[in-house]
């Protein structure tokens, strides 16, 4: 009996310190910020979070472009590879407050007062603003549009909301009630009017399937089209032979 009820402490133990870690190491289990960098070109954008690094490549244009990145996607390579991609285009590529070489903290406060506050600092200087959101950035450009004129839309590897990813993940834990940044963005979708390409990866083990059709089905008010790119998971779907064509195409 003595081993019983100690048995039942020890694994009451197991569960609370495991319930603490994820309560107060939340932000730094969904947020994996990247080193600082030198900037290479464009400017910093003051927001209440402190300087915000927004690299900045074909400058000139007047058809601009937001590209809202991936957890861990902010390297200086890739506004290049959008700026060769759509050459007419002027490429936005903010980091992450605490990403990169800016300064704050990642929350979802935070990241969605960075994108309204960059889209104000940029569209009179630009006749339409497009819009790509990736993975923790499918969002953030969900948000923005719902609340910012764009011309289109594009979301790569989108999820429904970070907290039903997390209940799905740490299912013994009460997820819902702990999370500070629930990522909640299909009532976003729901007031979606422009067009909008999704694209999915074919083995995506990160943002499964069912996330994404779960967010797809709260279109209400537009049908987006959905592309699947075959043998592709959530980092390489940007390496598919087919990717640069299909984005071209929708955004020129």
């Amino acid at each position: 009996m003595k081993w019983f009820g100690a048995s039942v402490l020890l694994l009451l133990l197991l569960y609370l310190t495991g319930l603490g870690y994820l309560y107060f190491f939340q932000r730094k289990i969904l947020f994996h910020p990247t080193g600082e960098r030198k900037s290479r070109k464009g400017f910093f954008l003051e927001t209440p979070e402190g300087a915000i690094r927004v690299e900045v490549r074909n400058p000139g244009h007047s058809q601009a472009l937001i590209y809202l990145p991936g957890n861990s996607e902010h390297w200086w390579e890739n506004p290049d590879d959008l700026a060769r991609l759509l050459p007419k285009h002027t490429i936005y590529f903010p980091h992450y407050p605490g990403y990169g070489a800016s300064e704050g903290s990642p929350s979802q406060k935070s990241l969605f007062a960075l994108a309204q506050t960059l889209y104000d600092r940029i569209v009179s200087g630009h006749r339409e603003i497009d819009l790509i959101g990736r993975s923790l950035g499918s969002g953030i450009a969900l948000f923005l549009s719902s609340r910012r004129p764009v011309r289109r839309l594009v979301l790569i590897t989108p999820y429904d909301s970070i907290v039903s990813l997390g209940a799905e993940r740490y299912p013994l834990f009460p997820v819902r009630h702990i999370i500070r940044d629930p990522f909640d963005v299909r009532s976003y979708a729901e007031k979606i009017t422009v067009p909008t390409l999704i694209l999915l990866a074919d083995k995506d083990r990160v943002i499964p399937h069912a996330h994404s059709h779960n967010l797809i089905r709260h279109f209400y008010k537009i049908k987006p089209r959905v592309i699947t790119l075959p043998e592709t998971d959530h980092g390489s779907i940007v390496d598919a032979p087919e990717y640069p064509k299909i984005l071209k195409n929708f955004l020129e």
